[in-house]
């Protein structure tokens, strides 16, 4: 049977929470915190460790520990306290704490590389057909998307998109909407991710975060979807 190591994240701030780190996770990226706490006595090593650091970040950084890439950060993975920019922060911040040299040197590498990189904004558009009173495209993906395409946009044009009535700001997980506008968040992140792969996008587009979408309708079954996005991209990137 596998040796199995207890995490307790007890403090005022957050509720407690307990982690269970199998060998081969405390050993990735080792040495480590982990690594000298749990080894650091022959004969009755320890099994359990209490911390009080930030146990949201903790679940990142188990991400990490499991060989799972971590980056560019998705925005549910962003705690709800958080901004992207703070979550970034604070997790350089863990890394160092917990020794973990190799996730330092990539957030510090992804930190590097972001400052190169140039942000844009765009708009994906496109239509697909619904049943009545329904989100849910009628049609299979590949037929949905093929109508999508991208659009070089502004941050003053997006200002002004989001202020509209029928705009809606992308949840940050499924707590903060409802199960249809979450599933809409979903079917937009995948139509994105589409197009930017179609296109030939994916090479000098570094990253990109959906902001929000309007969503039009022409008719009873019939939608048209405005999908806006921040990217990060190569300072020569320019869209057809």
């Amino acid at each position: 049977m596998s040796t199995e190591y207890t995490v307790l994240f007890a403090n005022q701030v957050f509720a407690n929470q307990t982690f269970k780190l199998s060998r081969a996770q405390i050993e990735f990226d080792s040495p480590n915190f982990f690594t000298s706490y749990f080894d650091q006595f022959d004969q009755h090593p320890p099994r359990e460790l209490e911390l009080s650091r930030d146990p949201y970040l903790f679940t990142i950084i188990l991400r990490y520990l499991n060989g799972y890439q971590i980056l560019p950060l998705h925005p549910a993975l962003v705690p709800p306290y958080c901004t992207l920019g703070t979550t970034l922060a604070d997790l350089r911040a863990d890394a160092r704490f917990y020794h973990l040299d190799g996730l330092t040197d990539l957030l510090s590498s992804h930190e590097n590389q972001a400052n190169e990189l140039t942000i844009q904004y765009a708009e994906v558009i496109g239509h697909y057909d619904t049943k009545p009173n329904l989100f849910e495209p009628t049609a299979d993906f590949s037929i949905v998307v093929a109508d999508f395409s991208l659009k070089l946009s502004s941050q003053q044009q997006y200002q002004v998109v989001s202020t509209q009535g029928n705009f809606r700001a992308a949840p940050t997980n499924r707590d903060s909407a409802g199960a249809d506008r979450f599933y809409l968040s979903l079917l937009n992140e995948r139509i994105v991710r589409e197009v930017l792969q179609r296109d030939g996008y994916t090479t000098h587009v570094k990253r990109w975060e959906q902001l929000g979408w309007i969503r039009e309708l022409p008719s009873n079954c019939r939608r048209r979807s405005t999908i806006v996005i921040k990217l990060w991209t190569e300072p020569t990137f320019k869209a057809d």
